[in-house]
């Protein structure tokens, strides 16, 4: 957008939803619970270090499945639930979550 030959900074967006952070991140974790319950990889740390290295995941959160650990598995199942019931069953918690108890 341009005003008198200047470029001028659009007006600010609308606010995020407030369950934007969970609706983005627990499908990942959901996944990676998925690919530890499948025996696609040897172990949790192989996973972690994956996600870091290869997609960028925050290290200082110590991967997806370090982060669900320190987060709580009870606290991210009931999570899923909630958001599965207010967004279907995309988030629909993965079997391989009673692996992490």
């Amino acid at each position: 957008m341009w005003q008198n030959d200047k470029p001028q900074k659009p007006p600010s967006a609308a606010p995020s939803p407030p369950d934007l952070q969970d609706r983005l991140l627990l499908p990942l974790l959901n996944e990676a619970v998925a690919v530890l319950r499948e025996h696609l990889v040897e172990d949790a740390d192989l996973i972690d270090a994956g996600v870091i290295f290869g997609a960028g995941f925050a290290p200082f959160r110590g991967g997806p499945i370090q982060y669900a650990r320190t987060r709580g598995v009870d606290e991210i199942l009931a999570r899923l639930e909630e958001l599965r019931t207010v967004h279907g069953d995309r988030f629909a918690p993965d079997a391989g979550w009673q692996l992490l108890r």
